[in-house]
Order: C-alpha cells, then sequence, then structure tokens
C-alpha cells in the first residue's frame, strides 16, 4: 500500500511500527483504516480511499 501511495505526487509516506497486528491509516490528523489482526482491507481500497480524502478540499 505504501508503495502505491508513494507513486503519487505531493503524497509522502510515513511508515510507523505499531502493536501486534496493528494496520492503521492516517491523512493528516484524520485516522482513514483502524483494522484489528483479524481482518484487513484490501490495497485498492485502501488506496481508493486516501486518493478521495487528498482530493477533497482543504477547510
Amino acid at each position: 500500500m505504501a508503495s502505491q501511495l508513494e507513486e503519487e505526487r505531493d503524497v509522502q509516506v510515513e511508515k510507523v511500527k505499531g502493536g501486534f497486528g496493528e494496520f492503521s491509516v492516517w491523512v493528516d490528523d484524520q485516522k482513514v483504516i483502524d483494522v484489528h489482526r483479524l481482518w484487513y482491507p484490501s490495497v485498492k481500497k485502501v488506496v481508493n480511499q486516501v486518493k478521495t480524502l487528498l482530493a477533497e478540499p482543504s477547510v
């Protein structure tokens, strides 16, 4: 997921080691994905969700 997002223009990806089985994605200060170790979303779903948030105008 990180490698696909890094290909986008003006996107900086920071990978941070979390707890066992933790997977969360933040865009600026907004948590986009927060799942437990038994279920992970598809790469496509996460990338699309991040792209959508990045396309929204800033308030």
